[in-house]
């Protein structure tokens, strides 16, 4: 009787660790998904405990405070960059430029970014690696093709590679949030890649 009684607390007992892990996720879904609808400023603990089909106890028993809660959620996302050069700089460019607007428009990080970037601005104390979590893998590999491009001869060894990284980005990111929701589309982010490239390779390449 006694194995048995032990046998069935060790089955409980291994029913409630997924449970707690489900909870966590659900939780922590619901605050990313209410961010990026809501922002920072009208997220509530109620609201995200109603969105994750738990309990308002459940929610503050793991976190004291919302911005706990928050900081916790965005340490989750982190953006799966995958696209992978291959050595044709316009090919390159435009495939990675194409990844960050797409993201901006579907992924979770990408759809946080205004929010972000505007507690960031009220909130000195706010932890700007949340930011830099997603957007800096697509930098990396953007300055990463130019710098080949340079030590290929492709592109000029007096040209400020980091502006260029910054020129695509950006124009990518206003248009898209001052631009009333219409991103670049394809035939546009090749002829600004064009234009960035045209002042700063050695010689004409072809454009993709």
């Amino acid at each position: 009787m006694q194995d048995t009684r032990e046998g069935r607390q060790a089955d409980e007992r291994r029913i409630g660790r997924p449970r707690k892990r489900q909870a966590d996720t659900a939780i922590l879904q619901a605050t990313v998904s209410l961010l990026g609808e809501s922002g920072f400023q009208n997220l509530t603990m109620e609201q995200v405990a109603r969105r994750a089909g738990v309990g308002r106890a459940t929610v503050y028993r793991r976190w004291k405070t919302k911005e706990e809660m928050i900081i916790n959620a965005l340490d989750t996302l982190m953006a799966d960059f995958d696209v992978t050069a291959t050595g044709d700089l316009h090919g390159d460019l435009f495939a990675m430029t194409c990844w960050l607007r797409n993201g901006l428009l579907t992924a979770p990080e990408g759809r946080l970014l205004p929010h972000l970037a505007a507690q960031a601005v009220s909130d000195p104390n706010f932890p700007s690696s949340h930011m830099e979590s997603w957007v800096c893998p697509w930098r990396d590999a953007v300055e990463a093709v130019l710098v080949q491009g340079r030590d290929e001869g492709r592109v000029r060894p007096d040209v400020n590679i980091i502006g260029i990284v910054d020129m695509l980005g950006g124009v990518v990111i206003l248009r898209l949030f001052l631009g009333q929701g219409r991103p670049l589309v394809d035939e546009q982010i090749r002829d600004m890649i064009d234009g960035v490239l045209n002042g700063a390779l050695v010689r004409s390449e072809p454009t993709v």
